[in-house]
């Protein structure tokens, strides 16, 4: 879904008529997909309208990182790697209820914060029947070096996780002014045949192209909209 409609890009070049409506909106989602790109969210700032299924390698801890997401509904984990069938946990009646098996929370799990979304974590409940999320351990990766059947079971999916994937529930406000922001300095980039620089009248120079804004790079990074790339543990 675009972060901005077409009568605010409009409205923000203070621009009447439909003449390149379809140009602009092609603009915009364009200016969507940059905004994901370059902020490290491949699933975006608006959470999906419906939970789904995804699918992880156990940590064997009392933690599981997960991709971010602002609801959680189901958790189902394997007794074994080898097992066949997922076990569904019980879910807390609200997250940090204490009458389940797992919670919610994100950051670091060392330093977790839990109130504030998107969630990124789960933990094992301490009054729940669960112990931590199936997972290879740290002698199984000692052995699997000589035994390849405990190699090969330390890499399957062991945990399911089913959630409204994404950022947040609606896009931030930040987020929209920064997709109108590059979607108007495209549009005027595209009337200028897109070149690599062009004249302003205002300022009497030329005004280069950068791969993007300051203005808007600047809005994205200071509100810690742009996600940190690391691997899970």
């Amino acid at each position: 879904m675009a972060y901005c409609t077409l009568a605010q890009v409009k409205d923000s070049m203070q621009k009447t008529d439909a003449g390149d409506d379809a140009i602009i909106t092609r603009i915009i989602d364009g200016a969507t997909r940059k905004i994901d790109q370059f902020c490290n969210r491949p699933d975006g700032f608006e959470a999906d309208a419906a939970a789904s299924a995804r699918y992880y390698k156990g940590s064997g801890r009392a933690y599981q990182r997960i991709d971010e997401c602002v609801e959680i509904t189901a958790v189902a984990v394997k007794d074994a790697p080898s097992d066949d069938a997922y076990e569904t946990w019980t879910a807390p009646s609200t997250n940090m209820a204490g009458d389940g098996d797992w919670f919610a929370g994100s950051g670091d799990p060392d330093d977790p914060e839990f109130n504030r979304l998107p969630y990124t974590l789960l933990f094992v409940d301490p009054n729940g029947d669960q112990s931590w999320f199936t997972g290879e351990t740290y002698e199984q990766r000692k052995r699997g070096r000589a035994r390849r059947g405990v190699d090969i079971w330390a890499r399957v999916p062991t945990v399911e996780v089913t959630a409204k994937w994404g950022y947040s529930v609606a896009v931030p406000d930040d987020i929209t002014e920064a997709c109108i922001m590059i979607a108007a300095r495209f549009y005027k980039r595209l009337q200028g045949s897109m070149s690599d620089s062009l004249a302003s009248a205002d300022l009497g120079a030329l005004m280069y192209m950068q791969q993007l804004d300051p203005d808007v790079a600047g809005l994205l990074l200071d509100g810690r909209y742009v996600r940190i790339a690391t691997g899970r543990r």
